[in-house]
Protein backbone atom coordinates (compact mmCIF):
# COMPACT_ATOMS: atom_id res chain seq x y z
CA UNK A 1 0.00 0.00 0.00
CA UNK A 2 1.19 3.12 -0.78
CA UNK A 3 2.17 5.29 2.26
CA UNK A 4 0.57 8.90 1.28
CA UNK A 5 -2.70 9.25 2.47
CA UNK A 6 -3.59 10.71 -0.55
CA UNK A 7 -3.03 7.12 -1.98
CA UNK A 8 -4.36 4.79 0.61
CA UNK A 9 -1.36 5.50 3.71
CA UNK A 10 -2.27 6.81 7.05
CA UNK A 11 -2.71 9.93 8.02
CA UNK A 12 0.16 11.95 9.87
CA UNK A 13 -3.14 13.73 11.92
CA UNK A 14 -6.55 13.01 12.11
CA UNK A 15 -6.83 15.87 15.14
CA UNK A 16 -8.89 18.41 14.04
CA UNK A 17 -7.32 22.11 14.83
CA UNK A 18 -9.04 24.84 16.23
CA UNK A 19 -12.40 26.65 14.91
CA UNK A 20 -12.67 29.95 14.24
CA UNK A 21 -13.45 32.83 15.37
CA UNK A 22 -12.66 32.39 18.43
CA UNK A 23 -15.09 33.54 20.75
CA UNK A 24 -16.19 32.54 24.66
CA UNK A 25 -17.98 34.00 27.59
CA UNK A 26 -16.29 37.56 27.49
CA UNK A 27 -17.74 38.45 23.91
CA UNK A 28 -21.27 36.62 25.25
CA UNK A 29 -21.21 39.25 28.53
CA UNK A 30 -20.58 42.11 26.19
CA UNK A 31 -23.00 42.09 23.58
CA UNK A 32 -25.62 41.52 26.54
CA UNK A 33 -24.09 44.43 27.74
CA UNK A 34 -25.01 46.86 24.83
CA UNK A 35 -28.19 45.21 24.55
CA UNK A 36 -29.88 45.96 27.79
CA UNK A 37 -27.49 49.52 27.46
CA UNK A 38 -30.41 50.68 24.34
CA UNK A 39 -27.62 52.29 22.72
CA UNK A 40 -26.44 50.08 19.57
CA UNK A 41 -25.53 52.60 17.52
CA UNK A 42 -22.14 54.99 17.56
CA UNK A 43 -23.84 58.08 16.80
CA UNK A 44 -22.58 60.60 19.09
CA UNK A 45 -26.26 61.74 20.25
CA UNK A 46 -26.76 58.42 21.78
CA UNK A 47 -24.60 59.33 24.38
CA UNK A 48 -25.35 63.20 24.90
CA UNK A 49 -21.93 64.42 23.08
CA UNK A 50 -20.06 61.65 25.98
CA UNK A 51 -17.86 59.41 23.75
CA UNK A 52 -16.51 57.98 26.44
CA UNK A 53 -18.92 56.14 26.94
CA UNK A 54 -19.19 54.63 23.60
CA UNK A 55 -17.71 50.79 23.17
CA UNK A 56 -16.10 51.91 19.43
CA UNK A 57 -14.70 55.08 20.94
CA UNK A 58 -12.87 52.83 23.77
CA UNK A 59 -11.91 50.56 20.79
CA UNK A 60 -10.45 53.01 18.94
CA UNK A 61 -8.25 54.33 21.26
CA UNK A 62 -7.21 51.23 22.88
CA UNK A 63 -5.94 49.87 19.42
CA UNK A 64 -4.28 52.80 18.33
CA UNK A 65 -2.26 52.79 21.63
CA UNK A 66 -1.39 49.73 20.98
CA UNK A 67 -0.03 49.71 17.53
CA UNK A 68 1.91 53.61 18.90
CA UNK A 69 -0.66 56.12 17.30
CA UNK A 70 -2.92 58.27 19.64
CA UNK A 71 -5.76 58.01 17.00
CA UNK A 72 -7.91 55.43 16.03
CA UNK A 73 -11.49 55.30 14.17
CA UNK A 74 -13.17 51.93 14.27
CA UNK A 75 -15.72 51.86 10.82
CA UNK A 76 -18.17 49.46 9.52
CA UNK A 77 -15.72 47.65 7.06
CA UNK A 78 -11.73 47.57 6.28
CA UNK A 79 -13.31 49.08 2.88
CA UNK A 80 -14.57 51.69 4.91
CA UNK A 81 -11.56 52.12 6.56
CA UNK A 82 -9.35 52.51 3.18
CA UNK A 83 -12.13 54.93 1.70
CA UNK A 84 -11.60 57.08 4.40
CA UNK A 85 -8.55 57.20 4.77
CA UNK A 86 -7.62 57.58 1.06
CA UNK A 87 -9.92 60.58 1.29
CA UNK A 88 -8.32 62.38 4.69
CA UNK A 89 -5.15 62.04 3.02
CA UNK A 90 -6.05 64.18 -0.19
CA UNK A 91 -6.55 61.63 -2.67
CA UNK A 92 -9.02 63.03 -5.38
CA UNK A 93 -9.60 62.98 -9.20
CA UNK A 94 -6.49 61.96 -11.49
CA UNK A 95 -4.26 61.40 -8.83
CA UNK A 96 -2.10 58.62 -9.30
CA UNK A 97 -1.98 55.94 -6.38
CA UNK A 98 0.94 53.31 -6.26
CA UNK A 99 -0.38 49.57 -4.55
CA UNK A 100 0.85 46.17 -4.94
CA UNK A 101 -1.40 44.22 -7.89
CA UNK A 102 -1.40 40.91 -5.63
CA UNK A 103 -4.02 42.28 -3.14
CA UNK A 104 -7.67 42.27 -2.27
CA UNK A 105 -9.70 44.37 -4.78
CA UNK A 106 -10.97 46.77 -1.54
CA UNK A 107 -6.92 48.20 -1.75
CA UNK A 108 -7.92 49.60 -5.14
CA UNK A 109 -11.37 50.20 -5.79
CA UNK A 110 -11.68 52.89 -2.56
CA UNK A 111 -8.89 54.89 -4.71
CA UNK A 112 -11.50 53.80 -8.14
CA UNK A 113 -14.74 55.77 -5.96
CA UNK A 114 -12.58 58.96 -5.46
CA UNK A 115 -11.60 59.55 -9.00
CA UNK A 116 -8.08 58.48 -8.56
CA UNK A 117 -5.92 56.21 -10.53
CA UNK A 118 -4.63 53.04 -9.63
CA UNK A 119 -0.89 52.38 -10.74
CA UNK A 120 0.06 48.76 -9.73
CA UNK A 121 3.89 48.16 -9.42
CA UNK A 122 5.92 44.81 -8.72
CA UNK A 123 6.56 42.98 -5.47
CA UNK A 124 9.94 41.49 -4.39
CA UNK A 125 9.66 37.69 -4.89
CA UNK A 126 10.75 36.17 -1.70
CA UNK A 127 7.97 38.56 0.63
CA UNK A 128 5.31 39.51 -2.07
CA UNK A 129 5.49 42.98 -0.59
CA UNK A 130 5.90 45.94 -2.26
CA UNK A 131 9.61 46.48 -4.35
CA UNK A 132 10.49 49.62 -3.10
CA UNK A 133 12.62 50.26 -6.63
CA UNK A 134 9.60 49.28 -8.62
CA UNK A 135 7.73 52.04 -6.80
CA UNK A 136 10.29 55.09 -7.16
CA UNK A 137 10.65 53.90 -10.78
CA UNK A 138 6.84 54.22 -11.20
CA UNK A 139 6.72 57.79 -9.30
CA UNK A 140 5.28 60.47 -11.70
CA UNK A 141 4.28 64.20 -11.23
CA UNK A 142 0.53 62.43 -10.48
CA UNK A 143 1.26 60.53 -8.01
CA UNK A 144 0.00 61.18 -4.13
CA UNK A 145 0.25 58.38 -2.34
CA UNK A 146 1.60 54.71 -2.00
CA UNK A 147 -0.18 51.76 -0.27
CA UNK A 148 1.56 49.36 1.14
CA UNK A 149 0.63 46.09 1.64
CA UNK A 150 1.70 44.06 4.91
CA UNK A 151 0.68 40.63 3.23
CA UNK A 152 0.18 37.75 5.65
CA UNK A 153 1.44 40.20 8.40
CA UNK A 154 4.80 40.01 6.77
CA UNK A 155 5.66 43.87 6.49
CA UNK A 156 6.98 46.00 3.37
CA UNK A 157 10.22 47.53 3.41
CA UNK A 158 8.76 50.64 5.79
CA UNK A 159 12.46 52.01 5.53
CA UNK A 160 12.64 52.63 2.16
CA UNK A 161 9.32 53.24 1.24
CA UNK A 162 8.50 56.30 4.07
CA UNK A 163 12.17 57.60 2.44
CA UNK A 164 10.46 57.69 -0.92
CA UNK A 165 7.33 58.86 0.45
CA UNK A 166 9.51 61.83 2.01
CA UNK A 167 11.38 62.64 -1.11
CA UNK A 168 8.67 63.17 -3.63
CA UNK A 169 5.82 64.29 -0.75
CA UNK A 170 3.58 61.67 -0.50
CA UNK A 171 1.19 60.92 2.01
CA UNK A 172 1.63 57.19 2.87
CA UNK A 173 -1.69 54.95 3.79
CA UNK A 174 -1.19 51.24 4.61
CA UNK A 175 -3.36 48.47 3.99
CA UNK A 176 -2.59 46.91 7.22
CA UNK A 177 -5.30 44.61 7.07
CA UNK A 178 -3.34 41.27 8.11
CA UNK A 179 -0.77 42.97 10.43
CA UNK A 180 -2.80 43.50 13.68
CA UNK A 181 0.69 43.63 16.22
CA UNK A 182 2.84 42.75 13.68
CA UNK A 183 6.16 44.85 14.98
CA UNK A 184 8.70 46.93 12.42
CA UNK A 185 12.52 47.19 14.43
CA UNK A 186 11.31 48.73 18.35
CA UNK A 187 7.68 49.19 17.39
CA UNK A 188 4.23 48.25 15.48
CA UNK A 189 4.31 48.76 11.22
CA UNK A 190 0.90 50.11 11.11
CA UNK A 191 2.48 53.17 13.55
CA UNK A 192 4.73 53.99 10.41
CA UNK A 193 2.67 55.25 7.78
CA UNK A 194 0.51 58.69 8.21
CA UNK A 195 -2.46 56.30 8.31
CA UNK A 196 -3.06 52.40 8.45
CA UNK A 197 -6.22 50.39 7.64
CA UNK A 198 -6.97 47.33 9.53
CA UNK A 199 -10.17 44.78 8.62
CA UNK A 200 -12.01 43.20 11.38
CA UNK A 201 -13.94 40.96 9.01
CA UNK A 202 -14.09 36.66 10.05
CA UNK A 203 -10.91 35.40 8.68
CA UNK A 204 -8.61 38.67 10.29
CA UNK A 205 -6.41 38.66 13.69
CA UNK A 206 -9.79 39.67 15.62
CA UNK A 207 -12.77 40.01 14.40
CA UNK A 208 -16.53 40.86 14.51
CA UNK A 209 -17.68 39.42 11.48
CA UNK A 210 -17.25 42.94 9.50
CA UNK A 211 -15.47 45.99 10.48
CA UNK A 212 -12.30 48.09 10.24
CA UNK A 213 -10.60 50.74 12.14
CA UNK A 214 -7.97 53.91 10.53
CA UNK A 215 -5.26 54.97 12.76
CA UNK A 216 -3.13 57.86 12.84
CA UNK A 217 -0.75 59.94 14.73
CA UNK A 218 -1.80 63.32 13.35
CA UNK A 219 -4.52 65.28 14.80
CA UNK A 220 -5.74 66.66 11.43
CA UNK A 221 -6.06 63.45 9.56
CA UNK A 222 -8.00 61.91 12.36
CA UNK A 223 -10.32 64.80 12.34
CA UNK A 224 -11.08 64.78 8.93
CA UNK A 225 -11.37 60.98 9.09
CA UNK A 226 -13.69 61.42 11.83
CA UNK A 227 -16.45 63.77 9.96
CA UNK A 228 -16.17 61.70 7.27
CA UNK A 229 -16.96 58.67 9.06
CA UNK A 230 -20.03 60.43 10.64
CA UNK A 231 -22.18 61.84 7.69
CA UNK A 232 -19.66 64.79 7.03
CA UNK A 233 -20.39 66.52 10.15
CA UNK A 234 -18.39 68.82 11.54
CA UNK A 235 -16.74 68.79 15.41
CA UNK A 236 -16.98 70.88 18.19
CA UNK A 237 -18.86 73.63 17.40
CA UNK A 238 -19.86 72.80 13.90
CA UNK A 239 -21.03 69.06 14.97
CA UNK A 240 -24.85 69.56 14.03
CA UNK A 241 -23.57 71.00 10.60
CA UNK A 242 -22.85 69.46 7.20
CA UNK A 243 -19.66 70.61 6.48
CA UNK A 244 -18.05 67.79 4.11
CA UNK A 245 -18.69 65.08 2.06
CA UNK A 246 -19.06 61.95 4.11
CA UNK A 247 -20.66 58.77 4.19
CA UNK A 248 -22.08 56.75 7.21
CA UNK A 249 -19.12 54.39 7.66
CA UNK A 250 -20.02 53.97 11.61
CA UNK A 251 -19.11 50.78 13.42
CA UNK A 252 -22.31 49.64 16.02
CA UNK A 253 -21.81 49.31 19.50
CA UNK A 254 -22.06 45.26 19.10
CA UNK A 255 -19.26 44.87 16.83
CA UNK A 256 -16.64 47.17 19.44
CA UNK A 257 -18.00 45.25 22.14
CA UNK A 258 -16.93 41.83 20.85
CA UNK A 259 -14.04 43.54 19.81
CA UNK A 260 -13.01 44.66 23.03
CA UNK A 261 -13.32 41.25 24.18
CA UNK A 262 -11.37 39.82 21.16
CA UNK A 263 -8.60 42.33 21.96
CA UNK A 264 -7.96 41.59 25.53
CA UNK A 265 -6.79 38.02 23.93
CA UNK A 266 -5.03 39.36 20.43
CA UNK A 267 -1.83 39.63 22.20
CA UNK A 268 -1.23 36.21 23.03
CA UNK A 269 -2.19 34.98 20.25
CA UNK A 270 0.06 36.52 18.65
CA UNK A 271 2.99 35.52 20.91
CA UNK A 272 1.69 31.76 20.24
CA UNK A 273 1.74 31.48 16.59
CA UNK A 274 4.91 33.33 16.69
CA UNK A 275 5.90 30.52 18.88
CA UNK A 276 4.92 28.30 16.48
CA UNK A 277 5.97 29.69 13.82
CA UNK A 278 9.39 29.04 14.99
CA UNK A 279 9.09 25.46 15.79
CA UNK A 280 8.03 24.99 12.10
CA UNK A 281 11.04 26.79 10.93
CA UNK A 282 13.22 24.90 12.63
CA UNK A 283 11.13 21.70 11.24
CA UNK A 284 11.33 22.93 7.68
CA UNK A 285 15.12 23.75 7.96
CA UNK A 286 15.90 20.16 8.26
CA UNK A 287 13.46 19.00 5.31
CA UNK A 288 14.60 22.06 2.86
CA UNK A 289 12.83 23.33 -0.07
CA UNK A 290 10.35 24.77 2.06
CA UNK A 291 10.15 27.43 4.79
CA UNK A 292 8.75 30.69 5.27
CA UNK A 293 9.44 33.95 3.62
CA UNK A 294 13.08 34.92 3.89
CA UNK A 295 14.03 36.36 7.41
CA UNK A 296 14.60 39.97 7.72
CA UNK A 297 16.10 41.37 11.38
CA UNK A 298 14.32 44.29 11.17
CA UNK A 299 10.74 42.46 11.80
CA UNK A 300 9.76 41.52 15.60
CA UNK A 301 6.12 39.81 15.65
CA UNK A 302 3.94 38.78 12.88
CA UNK A 303 0.85 38.41 12.82
CA UNK A 304 0.73 35.30 10.58
CA UNK A 305 -2.74 36.10 8.88
CA UNK A 306 -3.30 33.94 6.23
CA UNK A 307 0.52 32.10 6.57
CA UNK A 308 2.40 31.24 3.48
CA UNK A 309 5.23 29.18 3.38
CA UNK A 310 7.92 29.52 0.47
CA UNK A 311 7.70 26.67 -1.80
CA UNK A 312 10.66 25.57 -4.40
CA UNK A 313 9.34 23.10 -6.66
CA UNK A 314 12.98 22.22 -7.84
CA UNK A 315 13.47 20.80 -4.41
CA UNK A 316 10.62 18.11 -5.28
CA UNK A 317 11.91 17.45 -8.45
CA UNK A 318 9.35 19.53 -10.10
CA UNK A 319 6.43 18.46 -8.11
CA UNK A 320 4.12 21.39 -8.55
CA UNK A 321 2.83 23.22 -5.47
CA UNK A 322 -0.52 22.01 -5.88
CA UNK A 323 0.00 18.78 -6.04
CA UNK A 324 2.22 18.82 -2.73
CA UNK A 325 -0.65 20.84 -0.87
CA UNK A 326 -3.27 18.30 -1.81
CA UNK A 327 -1.20 15.56 -0.38
CA UNK A 328 -0.96 17.73 3.00
CA UNK A 329 -4.80 18.03 2.77
CA UNK A 330 -4.59 14.00 2.58
CA UNK A 331 -2.15 14.11 5.94
CA UNK A 332 -4.60 15.91 7.85
CA UNK A 333 -2.47 19.62 7.30
CA UNK A 334 -5.23 22.33 6.00
CA UNK A 335 -2.62 23.93 3.00
CA UNK A 336 -3.54 25.30 0.09
CA UNK A 337 -1.36 26.63 -2.96
CA UNK A 338 -3.82 29.17 -5.00
CA UNK A 339 -2.15 32.04 -7.54
CA UNK A 340 -3.27 34.39 -5.48
CA UNK A 341 -4.83 37.92 -6.89
CA UNK A 342 -3.44 39.80 -9.32
CA UNK A 343 -5.80 42.57 -9.86
CA UNK A 344 -4.98 44.07 -13.40
CA UNK A 345 -6.27 40.95 -14.95
CA UNK A 346 -9.85 40.54 -13.38
CA UNK A 347 -12.38 41.87 -15.66
CA UNK A 348 -13.05 45.10 -13.83
CA UNK A 349 -9.42 46.57 -14.93
CA UNK A 350 -8.59 44.43 -18.06
CA UNK A 351 -12.02 44.87 -19.43
CA UNK A 352 -12.49 48.86 -17.84
CA UNK A 353 -15.37 48.24 -16.25
CA UNK A 354 -15.30 51.27 -14.39
CA UNK A 355 -18.43 52.74 -12.87
CA UNK A 356 -16.63 56.13 -12.39
CA UNK A 357 -14.38 57.46 -15.45
CA UNK A 358 -10.77 57.89 -13.58
CA UNK A 359 -9.10 55.30 -15.20
CA UNK A 360 -11.25 54.95 -18.20
CA UNK A 361 -8.07 55.99 -20.21
CA UNK A 362 -5.34 53.36 -19.09
CA UNK A 363 -5.14 49.92 -21.05
CA UNK A 364 -4.14 47.66 -17.72
CA UNK A 365 -3.80 44.81 -20.17
CA UNK A 366 -0.42 45.89 -21.02
CA UNK A 367 0.73 46.23 -17.39
CA UNK A 368 2.60 43.64 -16.16
CA UNK A 369 4.58 42.68 -12.88
CA UNK A 370 6.62 39.18 -13.29
CA UNK A 371 6.95 38.66 -9.44
CA UNK A 372 3.54 39.19 -8.85
CA UNK A 373 2.28 37.15 -11.80
CA UNK A 374 4.75 34.54 -11.16
CA UNK A 375 3.91 33.79 -7.61
CA UNK A 376 1.29 31.29 -8.36
CA UNK A 377 3.05 27.56 -7.73
CA UNK A 378 5.64 29.08 -5.76
CA UNK A 379 4.00 29.55 -2.05
CA UNK A 380 1.44 27.07 -0.18
CA UNK A 381 -0.80 28.78 1.76
CA UNK A 382 -2.12 28.08 5.60
CA UNK A 383 -5.12 28.87 7.18
CA UNK A 384 -4.76 31.01 10.26
CA UNK A 385 -6.39 28.26 12.57
CA UNK A 386 -3.40 25.76 11.76
CA UNK A 387 -0.84 28.14 13.56
CA UNK A 388 -3.00 28.83 16.66
CA UNK A 389 -2.64 24.63 17.42
CA UNK A 390 -0.52 23.49 19.81
CA UNK A 391 3.18 22.37 19.41
CA UNK A 392 1.92 18.93 18.78
CA UNK A 393 0.27 20.12 15.57
CA UNK A 394 3.42 21.95 14.64
CA UNK A 395 5.39 18.56 14.85
CA UNK A 396 2.67 17.16 13.32
CA UNK A 397 2.58 20.04 10.26
CA UNK A 398 6.89 19.37 10.01
CA UNK A 399 6.20 15.54 9.96
CA UNK A 400 3.61 15.57 6.85
CA UNK A 401 5.85 17.99 5.14
CA UNK A 402 8.70 15.28 5.85
CA UNK A 403 6.68 12.49 4.56
CA UNK A 404 5.29 13.75 1.23
CA UNK A 405 8.53 14.87 -0.02
CA UNK A 406 10.14 11.65 0.62
CA UNK A 407 7.62 9.56 -0.99
CA UNK A 408 7.18 12.74 -3.62
CA UNK A 409 7.92 10.04 -6.08
CA UNK A 410 4.30 8.61 -5.93
CA UNK A 411 3.07 12.00 -6.59
CA UNK A 412 5.50 12.56 -10.07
Amino acid sequence: MSKLAIHGGTPVRTAPFPERPLFGPAELAALEEVLNSRRWTSAPYVFGGDLSLSKVHTLGERFAQYHGCRFGLPVGSGTDSLQIAYAAAGLGPGDEVIMPPNTFIATATPALNLGAVPVFVDVDPETLCLDPDAVEAAVTERTRMLVPLHLGGYPADMDRLMEIAAKHDLMVVADACHAAGTEWRSGKVAGLSHLSCFSFQQDKQITSGEGGIVITDDDALYDQCYMLHNDGRGLREQSGQFVVQGWNFRMSEFQAAVLLAQFERMPDLIHHKNRNAEVVAAGLAEIGGIGWPKPDERIGLQSLVYPRLRYHQEAFDGLPADAFAGALRAEGIPCGAGAGWVLYRHPLFAESRFLFPSSKGIDYTKVHCPNAENAGGRWLALPQEVMLADETAMADLVEAVAKVKANRAELL
